[in-house]
């Protein structure tokens, strides 16, 4: 064998660059590296090649090797070639190298590591001598010129290797979207259809000669419904500079209904240009349309009957309500003065049942004239400044006859922080707090009943205002609370015979404060009460009063007063009014503990419910008078006027304050009084 100074390495080099040659396939590749190494094993005069192929992070496969080396090994072996551009020259024992991989070469004398790290191939090629080889200068240059072209002949087969994959992916896409793709080249030898393409013109798919494509889509044209009308748009779009189609129904009705959405777009690229067809089937969604556009023709037409009936069924009804409700009014009017000539006991009687009929039947047209004026729309809600207090007041004045006659105490209480005045509609915010403050007395057998009004949502000067009315009554099944806001619609059919009603009070209550933005709702258990809540959003003047009182008033700061009432919610509420007003309050459940209170402690001013337990509130008013007789007593009552039968008593009382309350006159008569017993 001659000696490696007497071998033309630069000869053997370029001999194996020019059998290493160019290729266009990946699988092309893997072939002529086989025959490559081959080559570069002779020509360098190894006894043995290895061809290591980092397949992932886990595994290196042994693509070519003696049958001593195994066919995988751990990639950590290879980390020491990693980033090494040029050979490795080794003589045994091979220590500079990983110990594991330096005992699958303890055969050979000599080796040199050619790694190769490309993008997609990467690993390592070595040479084994079983002698000591000499790796002169020359067979260095030699084998760097063949490392060299590896790397190359790699990134181009890397390169094969990612476009088959792309052209995988792109074909099984195009083969599998649901669309017909057609391909047109501008040139007429390139196009191609997918597979869907291929089953719409019964044609084979992929490459198509352009006489094929062009007879198949000219007789699938012909077969449609709209044929003329394709063939002049189709003739507009190609005189078009543009070539896009965005919406192009193509619609046949043989042998069965199909109906194609047509996109035409151009396609430029560096090499080639021609037109992208898409046909998509949207027969179901096309059905679908039409059947929706004759629903929504008849159910337009249905309707507007439907609106036309209600209209009129509405207007009937207000018109109705309103020929009703005028002779109705002159028969309570004529009754009412009836009632106030001479007569006799049986006649009174009669009177006043046909009075009583009346008003309730009234109430019953007054309720179906509301429920129609809003079902019709024809309910216009006013905006108006007005004092929130009138409302609560008003319906207290208004219903505060049939509290008395079950004996029923009528409370309310404003939080301070509330506007004192507001600005809305005032007739339809009180009739909503007089149908629920009527059904309270109407289901409350005694008790009391405490209306209330708080913040519940503050924007600038918008107020959501919620009202709370809550009653000591029967209370409401939890499983019927459901049928309460409904038209027509009653906890108990039964109570429409025992209680009265139409059942749209509540109905209409909700639709009032639906309009007003706000909510209703109900808390209630059986024979422990009920509370009605609802929401409304109001606006207040820019200069908005608190209904806290602002201003000092000399005559009430620092009293001291003393309440005596067997309602607890009644003594928290009078007890917050005097202490907003600067006065000492001191508040009495039990008689006996006033009296004795007095006894330790002289009170200004004094405040005593009519009716209680254990001693009424002129049989205190005189025991309190026996203790301190010059402090003025002020008597309240839910039963109207002082007894008839103890008017000698009255003069026990400096004054005299019917039930309800309302705090503005309350504050002005302790005035009065404070200010002539200073």
């Amino acid at each position: 064998m001659r000696m490696n100074n007497q071998i033309d390495w630069a000869k053997r080099a370029l001999k194996f660059i020019a059998g290493l040659s160019e290729v266009n396939d990946y699988n092309e590749w893997m072939t002529y590296m086989f025959s490559s190494m081959q080559d570069l094993k002779n020509l360098s005069l190894a006894s043995e090649i290895i061809v290591i192929k980092r397949e992932d992070e886990f595994t290196s496969q042994t693509l070519l090797a003696g049958d001593n080396f195994p066919q995988f090994i751990d990639p950590a072996y290879l980390n020491q070639f990693q980033g090494k551009t040029e050979p490795m020259y080794l003589q045994s024992p091979f220590d500079e190298i990983d110990p594991y991989l330096s005992s699958l070469l303890t055969d050979y004398s000599s080796i040199a590591v050619l790694s190769i790290n490309e993008k997609r191939i990467q690993g390592c090629i070595i040479l084994c001598w079983d002698r000591i080889f000499d790796f002169s200068e020359d067979f260095r240059i030699f084998l760097n010129a063949c490392l060299t072209r590896i790397k190359e002949t790699s990134r181009m087969a890397g390169t094969l290797s990612l476009l088959d994959e792309l052209k995988v992916r792109f074909n099984t896409i195009l083969h599998t979207i649901p669309q017909s793709i057609v391909f047109v080249d501008e040139s007429g030898n390139n196009n191609w259809i997918n597979q869907n393409a291929s089953k719409l013109f019964n044609i084979p798919q992929g490459h198509v000669s352009a006489p094929v494509l062009s007879k198949a889509m000219q007789l699938l044209r012909d077969k449609a419904d709209n044929r003329n009308s394709i063939l002049k748009r189709g003739n507009e779009l190609f005189q078009s500079k543009s070539k896009v189609i965005d919406s192009w129904r193509w619609i046949f009705s043989k042998p069965e209904i199909k109906i194609l959405n047509v996109y035409c777009r151009p396609t430029v690229t560096e090499y080639t240009k021609g037109i992208l067809w898409v046909f998509e089937d949207i027969t179901t969604n096309y059905l679908y349309e039409n059947k929706l556009k004759d629903l929504n023709i008849e159910l337009e037409e249905k309707t507007r009957l439907a609106e036309e009936r209600d209209k009129a069924k509405s207007e009937f009804l207000a018109n109705m309500s309103h020929e009703i409700r005028t002779p109705m009014n002159g028969v309570i009017g004529m009754t009412s003065l009836l009632s106030r000539t001479n007569l006799d006991e049986s006649q009174y009687d009669y009177v006043e049942s046909i009075r009583i009929s009346g008003e309730s039947l009234l109430e019953i047209i007054n309720d179906i004239l509301d429920f129609s004026k809003i079902e019709s729309g024809k309910l216009e809600l006013e905006e108006h400044p007005f004092e929130l207090a009138r409302i609560i007041e008003e319906t207290y004045d208004l219903l505060s006859p049939k509290a008395r006659e079950k004996d029923i105490d009528l409370l309310y209480l404003i939080e301070p922080d509330v506007p004192r005045e507001i600005i809305g509609d005032i007739t339809r915010i009180r009739q909503i707090v007089v149908n629920l403050v009527g059904n309270a007395i109407k289901f409350t057998h005694h008790g009391e009943i405490l209306t209330r009004i708080g913040i519940e949502k503050i924007k600038g000067n918008h107020y959501t205002l919620k009202f709370s009315v809550k009653d000591s009554g029967i209370g409401i099944p939890e499983d019927k609370l459901n049928k309460l806001f409904k038209s027509f619609s009653q906890v108990d059919s039964s109570t429409t015979r025992k209680y009265g009603g139409t059942g749209l009070g509540l109905a209409i209550c909700a639709r009032l404060v639906d309009r007003m933005k706000g909510k209703i709702w109900v808390e209630s258990k059986v024979n422990s009460g009920s509370t009605f809540h609802f929401t409304i959003h109001v606006a207040a003047e820019s200069n908005i009063k608190k209904y806290k009182t602002k201003s000092i008033i000399e005559d009430l700061v620092g009293k001291s007063i003393m309440i005596v009432d067997d309602s607890v919610t009644n003594l928290q509420i009078l007890k917050g009014h005097c202490e907003q007003w600067g006065m000492n309050a001191n508040t009495f459940l039990n008689v006996h503990e006033a009296i004795a209170a007095a006894s330790e402690k002289r009170f200004d001013i004094a405040v005593i419910d009519l009716l209680m337990p254990e001693m009424d509130g002129i049989e205190l008013a005189r025991e309190l008078k026996k203790v301190n007789e010059s402090v003025p007593l002020i008597l309240f009552s839910s039963a109207g006027n002082f007894p008839k039968d103890r008017r000698d008593d009255i003069s026990l009382f400096a004054g005299l304050i019917d039930k309800p309350i309302k705090p503005a006159y309350f504050q002005k008569i302790l005035i009065d009084k404070l200010s002539q017993n200073p």
